[in-house]
């Protein structure tokens, strides 16, 4: 088995492919090679026969020569992947991004970079000032949500170099697996250190502000009951966008400014598009008079997190562990792209916006309960949601 050759046929010649994977598959992940682009074959002599990506390499016959694998495609993977050896890449203590360039004869060299804790701030930083400057959010206030975690805190630092600190209220709600009183303290240290306002809603706190008639734990049971526990998340995000338009309105604040990273917006744009529908406008989602608004939407999540690292992984440990498989399958693709081929993510994103300029999805005022849904919501699932939340919150609001 140790003289076993595993070669890569193509339309530039054939490869040798190293490898000290267990399966067929296993060789093409380490080499960058998508299973489907290719077929792979058994080879004893002039005998050929085709064998499935999951044969065990140390189940092969003894009589097998090679392990072919050929592509199906004339994919040019030398102008692509990274086959000869390029530049060392540098270590350190950072986060590390990869690039691949072109050299002048068509060969792919991988590149790499170290981004230390203040250098991700700057990046993060410039990236915000840029998005506040481009989309005058100084001129109208802004109200957003502190986790104590990765995204949150890097736009907290961006915003607050951005904006005028009279311009900018932060906030934190406590409740359950939501957000913890420990997550609560993280974001109270980092705001203070950065000086901005920043408000911390108990239970009570936040049921008031929302002007429930019940209390959060009431809601959550119900929403769970209809739901399903899995869904945490999604009651999450509800909330703190409830809260975050209610502060607005408080305070006057039209902008309500969320840490949606590259990521965050893939996962949502493979799953609208997946699912047959128009994503909704990013990186500013109007709302009524209020409009949401992404300054890192950019930015992947490891940088984010490379920000305030010790604060991103204490935030880790604390989360709920429980999600819907859905979510999970989108952001796994999300985070497949940029994985697949370096900033690929960025280029989709930005394809994306320019395509459903002017035809994204519809967002309408379902003023009973003043919430905002898509144009795809049923009657039949508006009357379930109602049926939630018709006991907590009175009728008819204001937008």
């Amino acid at each position: 088995m140790a003289e076993l050759k595993i070669e890569l046929e193509h339309v530039l010649g054939t490869r040798h492919l190293p490898s000290t994977a267990a399966t067929v598959d296993e060789v093409l992940a380490q080499n960058g090679i998508p299973r489907t682009m290719v077929q792979t074959y058994f080879l004893r002599g002039e005998r050929m026969s085709v064998i499935p990506g999951w044969t065990r390499l140390d189940e092969v016959p003894a009589d097998v020569d090679v392990v072919l694998v050929r592509a199906l495609r004339n994919t040019l993977f030398d102008t692509i992947l990274p086959w000869a050896p390029g530049p060392a890449l540098p270590a350190g203590y950072g986060v590390g991004f990869q690039a691949i360039a072109t050299e002048p004869g068509g060969r792919a060299v991988r590149h790499g970079t170290v981004l230390d804790e203040t250098a991700a701030k700057a990046l993060v930083s410039g990236e915000v000032g840029e998005f506040v400057e481009e989309y005058a959010v100084a001129e109208r206030g802004c109200v957003f949500g502190v986790s104590g975690g990765g995204d949150s805190n890097a736009l907290a630092y961006g915003l607050s170099a951005a904006l005028p600190p009279e311009h900018l209220t932060a906030f934190t709600l406590v409740f359950a697996d939501v957000m913890t009183r420990a997550a609560a303290d993280r974001a109270t240290v980092l705001c203070q250190d950065l000086g901005i306002d920043h408000r911390v809603y108990s239970e009570v706190d936040t049921a008031l502000l929302l002007g429930m008639t019940t209390s959060l734990d009431q809601l959550y049971s119900d929403f769970s009951d209809a739901f399903g526990t899995e869904a945490l998340h999604f009651f999450g995000t509800f909330l703190i966008l409830k809260a975050a338009r209610a502060i607005g309105r408080q305070s006057g604040f039209t902008d309500l400014a969320f840490g949606y990273n590259r990521e965050d917006l893939l996962a949502e744009l493979l799953f609208m598009i997946m699912n047959g529908r128009a994503p909704l406008s990013y990186p500013v989602r109007q709302i009524g008079e209020q409009r949401i608004v992404m300054p890192v939407w950019k930015a992947p999540k490891l940088l984010l997190d490379a920000c305030h690292p010790s604060f991103s992984m204490e935030n880790y440990r604390e989360r709920d562990a429980h999600t819907t498989r859905q979510r999970s399958l989108a952001f796994y693709l999300g985070h497949s792209l940029d994985s697949v081929y370096p900033s690929f993510g960025t280029s989709f994103l930005d394809g994306a916006s320019r395509a459903f300029a002017g035809h994204f999805g519809e967002l309408r005022h379902y003023r009973e309960l003043d919430v905002f849904v898509t144009s795809d919501a049923t009657p039949e699932r508006l009357d379930r949601v109602a049926a939630v939340l018709r006991r907590h919150f009175p009728g008819e609001q204001t937008a």
